[in-house]
């Protein structure tokens, strides 16, 4: 039998929501198969979810240190979010994973698995090169390209072309958000370590200079980041459902006909949205469809909901939307991954953060329309909006052809296996 510090040791984070956590423990899950020790750092949020996988977690976001970002409504918006989550999450996480990496470190044995917003890893793949380091980008969103860059706003005037001034702009946001906002935290810790300061953070320095691996398909995002590693796009990280319908149903209300349903979402960790679940009652009562809202927030719900609208916790997006007519959501990349698995047409409808160029790709592959502003704030305007582009979409064969055709790439949804392969291969090489 192989001794513990015999056997390879894989070192993840996933500091975020739901939607961080959920591809990182699909990955870690896989490394477990493969003879893995595996640890992940989290919030204390989702640490039994990862237990449940087979994995050791290490808590560094606190309960109450979580809740108080989602409480905070400027998180959804794209330049305060930005700088909520690079100082709130990103900055404060360094320091405590760097000590997880260095409790748990096997010389030799170990290799580090870094989301986006980890730097910790980063930092310490250049104090010690013989820790191999694989950086995952869990949305194109975030691959930086002066040619073909992504979409990151709703605004008019965000720079698209020619690439001299994609360029300058990626510049200019790196010294007045980036470095401003992350730099004193990774430049603290490299100094101690005896580094040398590092600026421009987001540009080419946090990607691993061994392996970075995109957590989607190629006909999503093929666009190869500025690094000088190993790059490969796995596939979507979904875990498909065994669940059997009848048993399923239980969780709904007995009036929920699943066919001509459309499910609302705002995404896990938002606290914010009752305004959107207003407009997506009415717009459903229009359409004569019933409506399943999903939310762990109850307080985003109204006291009494009418017949036709059912409201549920987090449920398995995998056996729901195979059976929904429609899906209305925020643009995060695991839902939409999870649409695109399902073959669920989609109604966009982004705030921040990566969702814009996730809503953008759902439109040129024909799965779905977009839908900006409108669904967040409650009016009679807005919900006639909401459902006359849910009709819209509901009765566009061309949409359902393609994500019909979609649904069928089963090779493009197996994600964390694939990325697990290829860092069994890094570390073995």
């Amino acid at each position: 039998m192989t001794s513990t510090a015999e056997r390879p040791i894989a070192i993840l984070s996933a500091p975020g929501s739901r939607g961080d956590v959920n591809p990182m423990v699909g990955i870690g899950h896989e490394l477990t198969q493969r003879g893995f020790d595996v640890v992940i750092s989290l919030a204390e949020t989702y640490a039994e979810l990862a237990q449940a996988k087979g994995l050791q977690t290490e808590a560094l976001i606190s309960q109450s240190e979580f809740d108080e970002l989602l409480e905070d409504p400027n998180v959804w918006r794209p330049m305060t979010g930005a700088k909520a989550v690079l100082c709130n999450a990103a900055g404060k996480f360094i320091e405590p994973h760097l000590a997880v990496i260095q409790k748990h470190l096997r010389p030799g044995r170990t290799v580090l698995v870094a989301h986006p917003l980890d730097f910790a890893s980063r930092i310490f793949r250049d104090h010690d090169p013989t820790t191999p380091l694989v950086s995952v980008q869990l949305s194109p969103a975030i691959v930086r390209s002066a040619e073909n860059p992504p979409r990151l706003s709703p605004w008019w005037l965000e720079p698209r072309r020619p690439p001299w001034l994609v360029s300058l702009a990626y510049t200019m946001a790196d010294y007045l958000i980036a470095d401003r906002f992350l730099a004193p935290s990774v430049n603290k810790v490299r100094s101690r370590l005896g580094l040398k300061s590092v600026s421009r953070i987001l540009d080419r320095w946090w990607l691993s200079p061994d392996m970075v691996l995109g957590l989607y398909p190629s006909w999503f995002g093929n666009t190869r980041p500025p690094c000088s590693g190993i790059w490969r796009t796995c596939g979507f990280p979904m875990e498909k459902s065994n669940e059997d319908l009848a048993n399923y149903r239980a969780s709904f209300s007995s009036a929920t006909d699943f066919r001509r349903s459309i499910f609302f979402t705002p995404g896990t960790a938002h606290r914010h949205a009752r305004d959107f679940f207003l407009n997506a009652i009415e717009a459903s009562r229009m359409l004569g469809r019933t409506c399943i809202l999903a939310t762990s927030q109850k307080g985003q719900l109204p006291d009494t909901l009418p017949e036709h609208a059912t409201a549920v916790g987090y449920v398995n997006l995998d056996a729901t939307l195979r059976k929904c007519a429609a899906i209305v959501h925020h643009g995060g990349i695991g839902t939409t991954a999870a649409a695109f698995s399902t073959g669920c047409p989609q109604l966009v409808c982004p705030m921040a953060f990566d969702q814009y160029h996730n809503a953008e790709c759902v439109y040129r592959l024909e799965a779905g329309k977009v839908l900006k502003n409108k669904p967040w704030k409650h009016s009679p305007a807005n919900v006639k909006g909401v459902a006359s582009s849910l009709s819209e979409l509901l009765n566009n064969a061309q949409t359902q052809m393609q994500c019909d055709h979609f649904a069928k790439l089963n090779q493009d949804f197996r994600g964390s296996a694939s990325a697990a392969d290829s860092i069994v291969m890094l570390l073995s090489s």
